[in-house]
């Protein structure tokens, strides 16, 4: 919401510089100060939705940020998340490049807005990690409009005009699954988050799990979580209250391990022992919590977690962003898929 209320001062104060540095920056007025602290005035007042005489900031011709990486991430809660940032900034540093990183909070519209603003800002490369616009034709004309070096992370459109650096999802929950059908169990449940559906991540997520299954000649189900409305009428509700028993449950988000906590106790398995789970990414729990919280019950079941490598994910984004800077033109997209690993936890069989 626009804010006429926030003054350089304001700004000033956020950025930890004066008040006339924030005033020359804004106005692009010639001004002694690095890359990386320009780009951080230029955040602060565009995230406060700073508004000069009644003009948005971005109205204005923004100053060049040579050597400048922009990262869009949906959040930078997660560890996942954390590490990528923190990565990608440590590793473009050592490559003499600064980092801005912006916070999505998995919302489209802001998604756009910091496009549109490291367009103007005229960064040297964008890596992002969409919320859910891999495949928004919008978004590519105008990235594709636009020439500036642009890499996707851990998501990837269907245009292959875009370079990407990923997880081997299929792979990697091929393998999860795997592991449940070796530990004995034929029906298995496949659990997605409604705000997935939409990627390819999710997408070849579910298509390793019917592969795996249909070459064990096993049924495949899989059922949509809604973690913001009532579970009780919810299709996944019906379904694990039904004659079906399934004896076995994968997780394809870390997240929504909570979730799926909090649906359990209102389904025929509230008191059951006799199930296993499989959790796609890690999944935001202290130890603590793992060995004492009062999902503990259920957290030990976990019996397989499939990881993925954020480090080594971060690092190929940034190698692979530089190469493209560099060589311009004469750069082909690449598309690169990293490994997971399966780690088994709590067996008992």
């Amino acid at each position: 919401m626009n804010n006429r209320n926030v003054t350089l001062q304001v700004i000033a104060d956020k950025a930890h510089v004066s008040k006339s540095l924030v005033s020359r920056v804004i106005n692009n007025r010639p001004v002694r100060v690095s890359d990386e602290k320009r780009a951080q005035i230029l955040h602060i007042a565009n995230e406060l939705d700073y508004m000069p005489s009644g003009e948005v900031i971005n109205v204005s011709p923004m100053p060049k940020l040579n050597k400048t990486i922009a990262l869009i991430l949906p959040n930078l809660e997660s560890k996942f998340m954390s590490t990528i940032s923190d990565t990608i900034t440590r590793k473009a540093y050592e490559n003499g490049y600064s980092v801005i990183v912006f916070d999505s909070r998995e919302d489209n519209s802001l998604e756009y807005k910091y496009l549109e603003l490291c367009h103007s800002l005229q960064v040297s490369g964008i890596i992002m990690d969409s919320f859910a616009n891999a495949n928004n034709k919008n978004y590519l004309k105008k990235i594709s409009e636009w020439k500036i070096p642009f890499l996707f992370l851990d998501c990837y459109p269907n245009n292959s005009e875009f370079s990407f650096v990923t997880s081997h999802n299929k792979k990697g929950i091929y393998s999860l699954t795997e592991s449940m059908i070796k530990r004995g169990h034929k029906n298995i449940l496949s659990i997605i988050q409604n705000k997935a559906t939409l990627t390819n991540v999710s997408l070849e997520r579910l298509n390793g799990y019917y592969q795996v299954t249909g070459e064990y000649s096993l049924p495949g189900y899989n059922e949509i979580i809604y973690p913001d409305r009532d579970y009780r009428q919810q299709p996944i509700y019906s379904l694990m209250n039904s004659s079906i028993e399934f004896t076995a449950f994968i997780i394809h988000t870390g997240s929504d391990v909570q979730h799926f906590c909090n649906l359990l106790p209102l389904t025929k398995y509230a008191n059951s022992t006799d199930f296993e789970i499989g959790v796609f990414d890690d999944f935001n729990m202290s130890f603590v919590e793992y060995i004492s919280g009062e999902n503990q019950d259920i957290y030990q079941k976990i019996v397989s977690l499939v990881t993925q490598r954020p480090q080594e994910l971060a690092s190929t984004a940034v190698d692979t962003l530089i190469d493209s800077i560099r060589k311009g033109d004469n750069f082909s997209p690449a598309h690169i898929f990293i490994n997971c690993d399966l780690s088994y936890l709590n067996l008992k069989k």
